[in-house]
């Protein structure tokens, strides 16, 4: 259920590899962008140097795009900043799938990834786990997560979990990557009276030790104030 337009492994690398060096060094990007099939894409401007997504094809129903995406910033008590994107309808007639078909993901945070999740807020989009698990791509759920080895899909559709593997500090991630990497897809429900909206809201985890860490020094702050107070 790929593309009509196949590019070799090696030019898609390629691509995406030049894709991730624009997010580090273009100064800024356009804050929403028109992708076509009745959508258009939407992220804070604080993200402009760091999201770009790309219309890849549009057949019908069916928008098939590619996403990068730079994390920068390093977890704030075992949390990282989200990056979340907002799909809005922008047209009375609208495709009813956005596929992502591949992303490069830097991890420049400065700590390793063991868990990855993405979430779809709202109620105008859900997570369609059967065209994923059948759109060519290798198990658990049929979009290449290597290096992570497990992935879920949650009961109500909203939420996918990834973990079991590392994506090391500084490294690019690349889920659905290559002609054999597979897909992701959402159902979305267009609605030509009151346009639809949702947003897609990835996050990563940070490594257990850096928790730990993370949870040290936090302890050790409060230990410090303590003292303080009762000096």
């Amino acid at each position: 259920m790929k593309s009509n337009v196949r590019v070799s492994a090696a030019l898609l690398a390629l691509s995406l590899a030049c894709a991730v060096m624009a997010l580090m060094t273009t100064p800024a990007a356009a804050a929403v962008v028109s992708l076509g099939g009745g959508w258009q894409a939407s992220w804070d401007p604080s993200w402009d140097a760091m999201v770009h997504l790309q219309t890849v094809s549009l057949d019908g129903d069916v928008l098939i795009i590619s996403k990068t995406a730079e994390f920068t910033q390093p977890p704030v008590n075992g949390i990282f900043p989200p990056i979340p994107i907002t799909f809005m309808q922008i047209s009375d007639v609208a495709a009813k799938y956005i596929v992502i078909e591949n992303e490069a993901i830097l991890n420049d945070t400065g700590v390793d990834w063991t868990d990855f999740h993405i979430d779809l807020l709202g109620g105008n989009a859900v997570f369609d786990s059967g065209l994923t698990a059948r759109s060519g791509g290798p198990d658990p759920i049929g979009w290449d997560i290597a290096p992570f080895a497990k992935a879920a899909f949650t009961a109500t559709l909203k939420r996918l979990d990834i973990w079991d593997g590392v994506v090391q500090a500084g490294q690019v991630w690349w889920p659905g990557g290559g002609p054999t990497g597979g897909q992701l897809w959402l159902q979305v429900f267009p609605d030509s009276e009151v346009h639809a909206l949702f947003t897609l809201k990835e996050a990563p985890t940070p490594e257990p030790a850096t928790l730990c860490l993370l949870a040290l020094g936090s302890a050790s702050l409060l230990i410090r104030r303590g003292r303080r107070v009762a000096g």
